[in-house]
Formats: C-alpha cells, structure tokens, sequence
C-alpha cells in the first residue's frame, strides 16, 4: 500500500514503523425524544444511542481518502428519520433497525455496533389515576441495549442499569474468613443497600424484547424484596435462578451488585442509647460482586 505525505509525495506503507490493525467510527450521544400522541394518552420515549461502524474505511486512515466513509452528520440524521416510522415500543428493536439499515445500504460496511440507553419516564398520578401526558423521570435508573449486527449474525444484549435498592433487614453476613487483618464483625441483621446492572442475551433472534425488560426488572425487585439474604453473592445467584425461570427466552444473565454500605453510628460517647436507628451512609469504598447465570442445556 502507498500513501501521500503533506508534501505529495508517495510513501510506501512498508516503509512506515506501524500497520493500521483495526478501526471503527461513528457518531455517540445522539439524543432521541419521540411523543407517540395516540387517543387516550401520549407515550414517551427518550434515548442516548452510539453508533459505531466497522468495515472497508482503511483508506480514510492511511491515505485520507474520504470517498467510503458515511458521515457522522448522516448517521446522527438517519437516528431521527428511521424514528419517525419506528414504533419504538422498545429500544432493542430500534437499534436492530439502525443496524441493519447501514449494512442493508452500504457495502463497505461489515459490522454495526448500536448502543442504546433509555430514560425512565413514569407518568404522574393524579387522583389515583396515571397522567395521560405528564411524568416524572426515574433518576439514575436506565434501561440499555447493545447490538452488535454482522451481514452473518445480530447479538442483542439487554440491561437494566443504576437500579437502586436497598432494605433495612432480612440480610445478614457471617462465617467468612477470620485472619490477621480482619475486623469486621458478623451480623444477623443489617441494612442490604446496592445499585443492580443486570444484563442479559436471548436464546432467540426476535423475542418480546419489553416483556423481558419488564419481567428481568420486576424478578430483581421481588427477590431483592422477599429473599432472605446470607450475602450479596447468595441474593444474586437467587435473582439470576429466578430471572430465568420467569422469562423462558433468556439465555444468561450477567448481575453486578455493589454493597453500599451503611456503618452503625456509635451514640455511647454522647449519652444516647444504641437502638440500631442512625448509620453513616458511604458510597466508597464498596465492595463489588458479581456473576454469570447460564440456562442449563436442553
């Protein structure tokens, strides 16, 4: 391969000290709001989305030849137009549409990678009835989505993401390692306090991608809730055992769950008694736990 310095002149790419082994582009933080207006109420969707493309772009790196590259500019613009006639019931289907409308339109390119994070609207109650067109965000919470399309395979990963949770008994930590450097007490009764990532792939190509959204997150809800925990490894594994039993189209579920601590205050020195009422909430340092659960074959 050649190329042309500043000055014109030809350079034989062997010559040069390095070889261009990869390289992807695209557009990021595209933000998306779209008002699906229908009779009796108004829906809201609202969506953060990457986009990366892989494929015959070497030229545009060692050369500067721009004529197979698809522009940023374009990519951000065809996130709005392929909206319009999306029904964007939910974000995992979209990003597969973004994914197949640039490999379907251009030949260069062989691997899409969309990311997609969603805000979490929910409607405002008024009188003990849902708003029909007003809402409020659901802070840190999102629900993400990753696809990763080839002209071969499309791999869907779905997520709930920053799903804050916490319950002030019904957890307890005891008969772990006891050394030297150990000085942390057991307990049989603590505050359990984490932020759950959850994500998850299919074992098909087309499921109800929101029913199991909506199934995942309420399984982590319910357990998180009802389980009686001997560690943050013990509720896991019963989320993810609990996530597969209740939505038959998942394949594995990865779970990340920090321990958010919550110390009890000593009140001796100031003449109050200890009731087991006021802690020093910390974020840092955590611990952070983790693991995989995988479907059984057959």
């Amino acid at each position: 391969m050649t190329r042309t310095d500043r000055e014109g002149t030809t350079v034989e790419q062997s010559q040069r000290p390095g070889w261009l082994q990869h390289n992807a582009y695209g557009k990021s933080r595209v933000r998306l709001s779209k008002v699906t207006r229908l009779k009796d109420r108004h829906d809201l969707k609202e969506i953060c989305i990457n986009i990366q493309l892989e494929g015959e772009f070497d030229s545009a790196y060692t050369r500067g030849d721009n004529s197979q590259v698809v522009a940023t500019d374009s990519m951000k613009n065809t996130v709005y137009a392929l909206a319009a006639d999306h029904p964007l019931t939910d974000i995992e289907s979209f990003g597969k549409s973004l994914a197949n409308h640039f490999l379907g339109t251009y030949k260069q390119v062989t691997e899409c990678s969309v990311d997609l994070y969603e805000e979490l609207w929910q409607r405002i109650a008024v009188n003990g009835k849902p708003h029909p067109y007003a809402f409020f965000g659901a802070g840190d919470e999102k629900h993400k989505a990753a696809v990763r399309a080839t002209r071969q395979a499309v791999v869907v990963e779905s997520a709930v993401e920053g799903l804050k949770l916490v319950k002030t008994t019904d957890s307890e930590f005891w008969g772990f390692i006891r050394d030297q450097y150990t000085t942390l007490p057991e307990v049989k009764d603590r505050i359990f306090g984490t932020s759950v990532s959850a994500r998850w792939l299919y074992r098909k190509e087309n499921p109800d991608f929101q029913a199991c959204y909506e199934a995942v997150r309420k399984v982590i809800l319910k357990v998180f809730a009802t389980h009686r925990s001997l560690g943050v490894q013990h509720t896991m594994h019963e989320i993810g055992q609990a996530a597969l039993a209740d939505c038959n189209e998942l394949s594995e579920i990865r779970i990340t769950m920090p321990n958010e601590h919550r110390i009890p205050f000593n009140l001796q020195p100031f003449g109050l008694e200890n009731r087991n009422e006021i802690f020093v909430t910390t974020d840092e340092p955590y611990g952070l736990i983790s693991a995989t659960i995988k479907r059984n074959a057959g």
